[in-house]
């Protein structure tokens, strides 16, 4: 197909299944954004026609791979975390995500990965984008970043992970964290001219065997959407706060690049947009699949339990690339 993308993706709470049919004159426009343009990764866009189809079955798409990626130690990770608290201490952050790479050797067929998690996730996005260039991505995302129809927007500030069936109350770090994330995203709306905010939240919000606390975010906004997304984007919930200040702590700390881990992918129309973060996703490189996790890092973060919460966030989604 050239440089076009195959393209399946599974809106939350449906169960149709839907693709893109590439068109210079098409209605729908798919992006598929990176987390850090500096880290060198391209925004792609793609006009076309969304239509609904079937699952793809294995042995659709042909063997792209992309360079290796190493797993991040413990070690790796905890020192990471342990440089974090240092810089918040010092004042020069209020929050950096630090995430890490788990390298499978051997996993499922994309298009099997891709149905597994459909099942699993019933009300994530999920998708499945093979690209000539950038390779074969495929993620199960809870995380909505902005949905539109016509000019009433929504978005919501997701922070705090836990395992679901804990009884303890959300304590003091883990609310902070929230919070951090829901000021940045009503100081963008404000800027940006959005007007009539309305919260809702935060509540639990369940992810598999994972809960988060979430609000819900609402407003009125006439401008144009796409420059609003990418105006949202880098939230805290995946950077930090300031945004340049955490991006740049993450670009000279993780191992791995994240190119489009942490990033936005979504599509637009004219009567509207739905753009998720690109969480709970995997790469296929050349050396096995790749899965990425993260975690917030506040004043009163413990490593160890960091390193904690990415398990349990992997193993949130990793058992549908089982072989």
């Amino acid at each position: 197909m050239g440089t076009e993308p195959r393209l399946w993706w599974r809106p939350p709470g449906h169960h149709e299944v839907f693709t893109l049919i590439p068109d210079g004159s098409g209605t729908s426009t798919f992006h598929f954004v990176p987390f850090d343009p500096l880290q060198g990764a391209p925004e792609m866009t793609w006009k076309g026609h969304a239509v609904r189809t079937e699952a793809p079955k294995a042995g659709t798409l042909p063997h792209g791979l992309t360079s290796e990626v190493k797993s991040t130690t413990k070690e790796d990770h905890v020192a990471n975390v342990r440089d974090a608290l240092a810089a918040i201490e010092a004042g020069e952050l209020d929050k950096v995500v630090v995430s890490r790479a788990q390298v499978l050797d051997e996993s499922a067929a994309p298009e099997v990965v891709f149905q597994r998690l459909c099942h699993m996730h019933p009300r994530a996005l999920v998708y499945l984008m093979h690209h000539p260039a950038e390779g074969t991505w495929c993620g199960a995302t809870p995380e909505l970043l902005l949905r539109a129809q016509q000019h009433d927007v929504d978005t919501v500030s997701l922070a705090g992970t836990r395992r679901d069936g804990s009884e303890a109350a959300w304590t003091d770090k883990e609310r902070q964290e929230q919070q951090v994330v829901t000021d940045h995203i009503l100081d963008v709306l404000k800027t940006c001219g959005a007007t009539d905010v309305t919260l809702n939240g935060p509540h639990d919000k369940r992810y598999g065997a994972l809960v988060h606390l979430e609000t819900r975010i609402s407003a009125h906004f006439d401008g144009d959407l796409h420059p609003l997304a990418k105006a949202l984007h880098p939230t805290p919930a995946v950077c930090g706060r300031p945004v340049e200040k955490a991006a740049a702590f993450i670009r000279s700390k993780e191992q791995h690049n994240r190119t489009y881990y942490a990033g936005f992918l979504g599509w637009s129309s004219p009567l509207g947009c739905a753009y998720y973060v690109n969480l709970r996703c995997a790469h296929w490189a050349a050396n096995g699949v790749i899965l990425f996790a993260g975690g917030g890092i506040v004043a009163g973060s413990v490593p160890d339990a960091e390193w904690s919460e990415t398990e349990a966030k992997l193993q949130s989604f990793a058992p549908a690339f089982l072989p």
